[in-house]
This record gives structure tokens, C-alpha cells and sequence, in this order.
């Protein structure tokens, strides 16, 4: 798949992309990703000679109990550093999910809406409005709160499938761009639906959207390596926790993830070179076969 952001042609036919986290929020789970405002044009520029193709930007913790902050505070902590990024020529992608800050994003100079609630429609008015690609999620609940729903589903692929193919149909249909998908690992959902999810990659990357997947030092890598039901920012620092990050994301990358927004950017681009051999050496061998 050949991906248009920002003026560029990436190429995510085998190879997959990764996204650099940048937080210039003050209380993420992963304290060593966060970075002050003034610090942040450096800390882009590691990102992208550790293997970043685009850089994410966020001033709102999306974890269980974070404290709000009101949508000029937000855009007062990501206009500047958008604006100094994108001069900088990297390509940007703003994490919010309040219509107003992904305005004031793009108008920074941002090419790409992170919007982890499934896009809201003053959201889609912004990306229609400016021309912007949207990413979209599916959660259960809200930013913050997902913890609080019930998190039993009759076939969580196919609830998820079938939401971000409708959704993101809605979304290309009123005039947004493009439109990429987010499964929405943790949200609002077990460690056996979290693995379900990762499973049924190829479907969703079937449905000829990008594919971006977020799932780095999450809750649910601690409980999988036998940590217990942790929230992430209880997570941090517990053994494995890289490694699993790591282990999960060659996994959906070779399963068809196009994008992987993750922390830690050269562990995970160097391991991806393995996906991008298995998946190059299988679509050749697919070839040959169809012959």
C-alpha cells in the first residue's frame, strides 16, 4: 500500500511504518516519552534518525484517571511544537480528539488528525474542511473512562470490523481525504480480545484503509507476560515490557499493519526488518504461485 501525507508517497506495501510518540503532556503512563515543550523540535529529530517516518503529537493522556485539560491549554502545549516540527520537514500527525485543537493543529502546519474516539462530527468537518487524513478508532466509552464499560463481546473482530469500515465509508463519503483505521488495542476490551483483535489484522487491512495500530507498553503486555490486570502507566518498568512492546508489533506489522505508533522507535523499527523480509519474500512467493 502506497500512503499520500503531507506532499509524500510512503511506501507500506511490505515495509511498515513506524510513528514516533512525542507526549508534551504532563502525566502519560510512560514518563520517558514526555518531553517539555521547548525540547521537543530535538526529541522529534531523534525519533526520525531512530526510524520514525512520522511523528505524533500529544498534550492529552488518554489513561484512567488522567486529568483533563481544557482545549486552549491542549493547543497552547501542540501549536507551537507542530509548527516547529513540520519546518523542520517531518511529517506530523496530531493526537486529540477535541475538534477545536485538531484545528488549530492543522493550521500549524499537522497532516494527519489522530482521533482516538472514532472521529466526532466537528472532528470530520475539520479534515473535510481542510483537507486532512483522519485516523479513527473504535473504543467503547471515552478517552479516559473505557475501563468503566462493559467489556464482554459476542465476536470483537467483527463488532470492529464492521465499525471501522462503516465509520470510515461515513468519513470518506462526506469529503474527508483519506481515512486510516485504529483497532483501539486496550480500549475498552480484555487480553483475550486484545489477542482476537491482532488476529483478525488481515481482515481489516482488507478493507484497503491504513492500517495503524498503538499498542506500545500498554496494560495488556503486562498481563499477558503474567504481571496481572495492570493499568498502563502500573505497568512501566515491570520486566518484559520492551520486549513484549517489540514482539507485538513484528506480529501486526506481518499480519498487515501498515503503521505502528509506538515509544520506543529504534527497538521496534529494527525489529520490524524481520516482518518486512517475511512479508516481501511471501508476496513474491504469492506471485509465483498465481503464475
Amino acid at each position: 500500500m502506497l500512503i499520500e501525507l503531507g506532499g509524500q508517497t510512503l511506501d507500506a506495501t511490505d515495509h511498515c511504518l513506524v510513528m514516533g510518540i512525542l507526549n508534551v503532556a504532563t502525566d502519560s503512563p510512560v514518563i520517558d516519552s514526555v518531553v517539555p515543550v521547548g525540547q521537543a523540535a530535538r526529541r522529534a529529530d531523534q525519533l526520525r534518525r531512530a526510524g520514525a517516518s512520522i511523528i505524533d503529537v500529544g498534550a492529552q493522556s488518554t489513561r484512567t484517571g488522567a486529568a483533563e485539560i481544557a482545549p486552549d491549554e491542549e493547543i497552547a502545549r501542540i501549536g507551537p511544537v507542530v509548527e516547529s516540527l513540520v519546518a523542520e520537514g517531518h511529517l506530523v500527525s496530531v493526537d486529540t480528539w477535541t475538534a477545536s485543537v485538531a484545528r488549530a493543529a492543522v493550521q500549524a502546519g499537522a497532516h494527519l488528525i489522530n482521533d482516538i474516539t472514532g472521529a466526532d462530527p466537528e472532528t470530520v468537518e475539520v479534515a473535510v474542511e481542510t483537507g486532512t487524513p483522519i485516523a479513527i478508532m473504535h473504543m467503547r466509552g471515552r478517552p479516559q473512562r473505557h475501563r468503566e464499560v462493559d467489556h464482554a463481546y459476542d465476536d470483537v473482530a467483527a463488532e470492529v470490523c464492521h465499525y471501522l469500515e462503516r465509520r470510515a465509508g461515513e468519513i470518506s463519503k462526506a469529503g474527508a481525504p483519506a481515512v486510516w483505521i485504529d483497532p483501539g488495542f486496550q480500549f475498552g476490551r480484555g487480553l483475550e480480545d486484545n489477542i482476537r483483535l491482532l488476529l483478525a489484522l488481515p481482515e481489516l487491512a482488507s478493507l484497503g484503509y491504513p492500517v495503524l495500530i498503538s499498542a506500545s507498553r500498554k496494560g495488556f503486555l503486562a498481563e499477558l507476560l503474567g504481571h496481572g490486570e495492570l493499568r498502563s502507566h502500573d505497568a512501566q518498568g515491570r520486566p518484559g515490557m520492551i520486549e513484549a512492546t517489540i514482539a507485538f508489533n513484528v506480529l501486526a506489522a506481518f499480519l498487515g499493519a501498515h503503521v505502528v505508533r509506538v515509544h520506543d522507535v529504534e527497538e521496534v523499527a529494527w525489529a520490524l526488518k524481520v516482518s518486512t523480509a517475511a512479508r516481501s519474500l511471501l508476496r513474491s512467493l504469492d506471485s509465483t504461485r498465481a503464475r
